[in-house]
């Protein structure tokens, strides 16, 4: 296979270039340490102030497994720091290409999958 997964981000720290992707394996992780409602920890609460940030923990758990993947060796806190500091919507952008909007008149989910009994 070559090439990167769809949904994949491309972001440069110094110097150097990156490719993030969050799967149902970095999912997953981040479920297991954070908790089932860990993607909605992420988005600010109703009300929250201007200084309000997400949860450093889980964003950080959630570029070291973004960069797993493709840097899995040499992928370290250091890293995420720099990430972040040198592409400032570094966040939304990895959640943007990881979880695209759906269509408009496409509904969402499995198409092919049968649905469940009433």
């Amino acid at each position: 296979m070559t090439g990167h997964a769809q949904g994949s981000l491309k972001v440069t720290a110094g110097g150097k270039e990156y490719t993030l992707f969050v799967g149902m394996s970095v999912l997953a992780d981040l479920q297991a340490k954070h908790g089932q409602d860990v993607l909605e920890k992420l988005d600010a609460p109703a009300g929250a102030g201007k200084s309000w940030m997400p949860d450093l923990g889980i964003v950080t758990d959630l570029f070291m497994g973004a960069l797993g993947r493709y840097h899995g060796e040499e992928a370290d806190r250091w890293i995420v720091d720099d990430i972040i500091a040198e592409n400032a919507d570094a966040l939304p952008q990895l959640m943007g290409a990881s979880f695209p909007d759906t269509p408009k008149g496409k509904p969402a989910g499995n198409a092919k999958r049968p649905k469940a009994a009433a």
